[in-house]
């Protein structure tokens, strides 16, 4: 059809960031880029260079690594960025309750955090 333009879908790709556990339980599961970070600064490092990939959509780091990046920049990206969206995931090893984790994502999602929201009277 004239006038008509055809929609073209990007597909982006993963990345992690993470324990060598984590990392190769992702590439096994079909995620080709992984970076392994053992702690902090190495964490930022990878950060940065995946948020520089124009074709990354979603970054997975472990929980305890993004807890050591000190860069408050870094830190301001994670907390709010959504293209790419950046998700932090128990390390392997790590616990962490169900409840916490659907606080985050809604938290991120919608920017309230559902536990701390005063009931209407």
């Amino acid at each position: 059809m004239e006038g008509v333009k055809e929609r073209q879908e990007k597909l982006y790709k993963i990345g992690v960031i993470g324990s060598e556990p984590l990392v190769t339980g992702f590439k096994l599961a079909g995620v080709k880029t992984g970076i392994i970070a053992k702690n902090g600064e190495e964490a930022e490092k990878a950060l940065n260079d995946l948020l520089g990939m124009q074709e990354i959509g979603l970054i997975i780091i472990g929980e305890s690594l993004a807890n050591m990046i000190k860069s408050r920049k870094l830190q301001h990206i994670i907390d709010t960025s959504l293209m790419p969206l950046i998700i932090e995931v128990p390390d392997y090893g790590e616990h962490e309750l169900e409840s916490d984790t659907l606080r985050r994502l809604i938290l991120k999602a919608v920017g309230i955090d559902i536990t701390k929201v005063s009931k209407f009277k």
